[in-house]
């Protein structure tokens, strides 16, 4: 399978990327990985130069976007629209496509059978605004973009409306080309830098929406390749009952702490499934 990976980065070094790309390589073989990458306005200003350097000495197929946009942590929604742009753009075809983030790893090879026979995979709940649980919610409800969205693209139907996790969804590159264009088109305006307060997490209901759109209502999505931690620390045993649950195969928040209990079990599993290759 030739698998697209589109994620946003940012840190001070390269070590946790370069992490990952290991841990993908191992858990993803024989995938014929290409990985594409939005580096922030944040990060070091050598984080690209040396993620390039190191990819070149380690075999990792990598991609940069062009342009650099800033990115707030509870939304990145300006980096996945130059990810986008950049992979609809390259020669490549692939046949799938995985938008994860830096901080994910996978802790099991059976993510390839996720990826193989599942066509989406994506957060798959019902939203409505008087969800006055969810924080965002009075800010989602206040996003021009997201009213236009819905007023032209739902019929003004709010049933229509999706939301839910996205760290790990992924989809066929078929279906990726359409959700791309749309995606840029109702959310690559500069609401978010004219209203910096405005921010909030806009890829999960977006995302969730326009696969809906594209797929019809009914359609069943499988859950995102990632499960994301409730907590920071995330516990040793979260793995194992990742992997005996078996319908998540990554965790996200994982590769931020390589000294904890939690990282060292991934580096093991990672090494096992290694030697089995």
């Amino acid at each position: 399978m030739r698998l697209a990976l589109l994620s946003p980065i940012h840190g001070q070094s390269i070590d946790h990327i370069a992490r990952q790309l290991e841990n993908y390589r191992v858990f993803l073989a024989p995938f014929e990985l290409r990985h594409y990458f939005h580096v922030s306005l944040e990060s070091h200003p050598d984080l690209q130069s040396e993620l390039t350097a190191f990819a070149e000495r380690e075999g990792h197929n990598i991609v940069f976007t062009k342009r650099r946009q800033p990115t707030w942590r509870p939304c990145t929604a300006y980096a996945l629209c130059e990810l986008i742009k950049t992979a609809l753009s390259d020669q490549h075809i692939h046949d799938k496509v995985l938008i994860h983030t830096d901080t994910d790893l996978l802790v099991s090879a059976k993510a390839k059978d996720q990826l193989q026979n599942h066509r989406i995979g994506c957060g798959n709940n019902f939203f409505k605004f008087s969800n006055v649980r969810w924080k965002w919610t009075g800010k989602a409800k206040a996003d021009p973009r997201l009213q236009h969205f819905i007023q032209e693209m739902l019929d003004g139907d709010l049933s229509k409306l999706r939301s839910g996790r996205v760290c790990g969804v992924f989809m066929p590159w078929a279906v990726f080309q359409l959700f791309g264009v749309m995606f840029r088109y109702y959310f690559k305006d500069d609401y978010f830098k004219r209203k910096p307060e405005r921010h909030w997490p806009v890829t999960e209901i977006a995302i969730p929406s326009i696969l809906h759109l594209l797929e019809g209502q009914d359609a069943i999505f499988s859950p995102p390749l990632i499960e994301v931690p409730k907590d920071k620390k995330v516990p040793r045993h979260m793995i194992d009952r990742l992997l005996k649950r078996g319908d998540h195969f990554g965790l996200k928040k994982i590769a931020r702490d390589p000294n904890s209990d939690a990282f060292q079990h991934v580096l093991r599993l990672q090494a096992q499934a290694a030697k089995e290759l």
